[in-house]
């Protein structure tokens, strides 16, 4: 998967529209670049990296949203937010068959017959899932999406447009930490799901706002240096841990499902290894549970919400920090997007 890159030419006290253009346009570019590697089904990483640049491009115009104006940004959106879903339904089914293949290999006979069965389904979908990604990341849409997007980010972030007008002074720094101070809330208030493990639905969103939380600190992290890197990589254990648990319950459900099913068809042979496979996911549950709660209680004890806090609001540094690798993006100068854009 390819890392997220920094975007050049960021001035963390410079006026926080200029910032924010120039992190909408570049991660854009960012997730644009990366349609080849998306479109090469031998290697399944590429969608994935794409996937991930769409989400942390939607995640950072989630962040930068209350800076904007909304309304110019609308259609940009939802085109980005159907190339990520096309994205993830590729990828959705890439883990999946993986899992299942991995498993296969450790069940009896009458279990890995069913997931033969399962996982052949699930490359049947696969390739419906690619051919609605290659309509959707043609060279030509992305094209036009460039352009358009741009002209939309320029008009969202017109501080002559805006009110009141006092926004327009702020820094880009001033956006950094409030978006950080915000996602850091979300996941504390969420964190209280690990104390109600069989509560689906609050454990997912925990990890959403993990993934949120990190994605924040990575992107505003030459604000502060490398100081808050280490913040970033507790929250991405914790992100992992959370995820495997999802997974679980994902897996957990479609089981559950397939044998209640196969028990109304009277089909004993696969309800009992649909039974085999639920009990088998639920063991593992229970072990990405404890994993997640002590990644959070580690984090308590270690008290890293102060200590992040503390950074935030004490520390701003000027300067960039040493050995980051930097994006082929655009500088401040270049900030507002020529509706010219370049094929991907």
């Amino acid at each position: 998967m390819a890392k997220a890159r920094r975007i050049k030419g960021i001035d963390c006290h410079a006026a926080a529209t200029i910032g924010i253009r120039l992190v909408l346009i570049g991660r854009f570019e960012e997730m644009r670049k990366l349609r080849s590697d998306a479109l090469n089904w031998e290697n399944p990483e590429g969608v994935h990296s794409m996937r991930v640049a769409s989400r942390r491009l939607r995640s950072a115009m989630r962040d930068f949203m209350p800076y904007l104006r909304k309304r110019a940004l609308l259609s940009s959106a939802k085109q980005i937010r159907d190339i990520a879903d096309a994205l993830g339904n590729v990828r959705d089914q890439d883990v999946g068959i993986l899992a299942l293949e991995k498993l296969r290999a450790d069940t009896p006979a009458d279990v890995s017959n069913v997931l033969d069965e399962l996982i052949e389904v699930r490359r049947q979908e696969r390739d419906e899932a690619r051919q609605r990604v290659k309509k959707t990341i043609t060279s030509a849409r992305l094209k036009q999406l460039s352009s358009t997007f741009g002209e939309a980010i320029n008009s969202a972030t017109d501080d002559r447009r805006r009110k009141p007008a006092a926004e327009s002074s702020l820094k880009y720094i001033d956006v950094a930490r409030a978006v950080i101070l915000d996602r850091l809330e979300e996941v504390e208030k969420l964190s209280n799901s690990l104390y109600h493990p069989l509560d689906v639905e609050p454990l997912h969103d925990m990890r959403i706002a993990a993934k949120r939380l990190r994605y924040a600190i990575e992107l505003f992290q030459e604000c502060w240096g490398k100081d808050v890197l280490p913040f970033a990589q507790a929250v991405a254990d914790l992100q992992l841990s959370l995820g495997e648990l999802h997974d679980c319950d994902v897996w957990i459900d479609s089981f559950g499902k397939h044998a209640i099913a196969s028990k109304r068809k009277n089909q004993p042979d696969q309800s009992d290894a649909f039974a085999w496979l639920l009990s088998y996911f639920m063991k593992v549950r229970n072990d990405c549970l404890i994993n997640a709660f002590a990644g959070w209680r580690k984090w308590e004890i270690e008290n890293l919400s102060t200590k992040l806090r503390d950074i935030l609001t004490a520390k701003q540094l000027t300067s960039e920090p040493a050995d980051q690798p930097t994006s082929e993006g655009p500088s401040a100068e270049s900030a507002k997007v020529a509706t010219e854009s370049p094929a991907g």
